[in-house]
């Protein structure tokens, strides 16, 4: 019998060798978020959905995120925001003319956005079917 010592075999060699000794290694299970609260508000235009409150695997609660829903129908995770007001406390209003808000929150960039999106739908998905009825493609 001729065995090579284990210095000499390759990695793949040795997970193969541990698979056929263990069985397959367990996949972990991605983390999940948790919905600890859901209240279902539609305003007139018709593009938000509702409050919630949101644990993270991270234990981070974001509370008064809101579930939108975009023109095409894509769904969203609006952060909790204020609105601005000027110095004479009337609302402040961007270029657009609309009401402007100050975020508390904020994602570095779209993928972070999209992957935390992705992680609270899931999480409606699993806690809260009702509230995606009739909107989640």
């Amino acid at each position: 019998m001729n065995q090579r010592p284990l210095a000499h075999h390759s990695q793949g060699e040795l997970r193969r060798a541990e698979a056929a000794t263990w069985g397959p290694k367990p996949q972990s299970a991605s983390p999940t978020a948790t919905i600890r609260r859901w209240q279902p508000y539609r305003n007139p235009s018709g593009t938000m959905l509702g409050y919630l409150s949101v644990e993270l695997p991270s234990g981070l609660v974001i509370n008064d995120a809101k579930l939108m829903m975009g023109p095409q129908g894509a769904l969203w995770i609006a952060m909790p925001s204020q609105k601005r007001v000027d110095r004479d406390g009337n609302p402040a209003v961007g270029q657009d003319g609309k009401q402007s808000y100050s975020q508390f929150v904020e994602f570095a960039n779209r993928a972070a956005a999209d992957k935390f999106r992705d992680l609270v739908l899931d999480a409606l998905r699993r806690d809260r079917p009702d509230a995606l009825e009739g909107f989640d493609p």
